[in-house]
């Protein structure tokens, strides 16, 4: 009994993960198009974990630009190759 509980305990903790990591990078795109070739109730859950997923993504980009504004040089002219 307890090797099961741990067994589910260790997916359910690789789930969130995988989730995290897909979310981190895609956004809920790819977990919505695993969503779409599904029917029924699991099709809803599959839509509101990309909605997660995306709300997430979003987040995570605002931070990045927000923590990269103070080094950026507006000054400076990142098309141009010249030293």
């Amino acid at each position: 009994m307890f090797k099961f509980i741990r067994n589910i305990g260790c997916l359910s903790i690789i789930v969130f993960i995988i989730f995290f990591v897909v979310a981190l990078f895609f956004g809920g795109e790819k977990i919505r198009q695993a969503g779409d070739k599904t029917t029924g109730i699991v099709k809803k859950g599959f839509h509101y974990a990309a909605d997660k997923a995306d709300s997430i993504h979003q987040f995570i980009l605002k931070k990045i630009e927000e923590f990269g504004k103070p080094f950026r040089d507006e000054k400076r002219d990142t098309n141009n190759k010249k030293p």
